[in-house]
């Protein structure tokens, strides 16, 4: 039987371009429900990601939380 990845879902299309330039794992994109204008990003979730989206959003990388 195949494990499913963890997913992280993203909304912000410029968090998007800096995530795939930082070579992080993007799986797939689906339109918001809400509001079929937008899309929403889907990468694997990984630790790397959790500290890249940290970093770009000007926080800090706590991995105990």
């Amino acid at each position: 039987m195949k494990e499913k990845l963890p997913v992280k879902l993203i909304y912000k299309y410029s968090l998007f371009v800096s995530l795939v330039r930082l070579d992080n794992n993007f799986l797939y994109s689906m339109p918001n429900r809400n509001d079929k204008r937008w899309q929403i990003f889907a990468f694997e979730d990984t630790e790397k990601l959790r500290k890249d989206i940290a970093e770009l959003t000007g926080h800090t990388y706590d991995e105990n939380i």
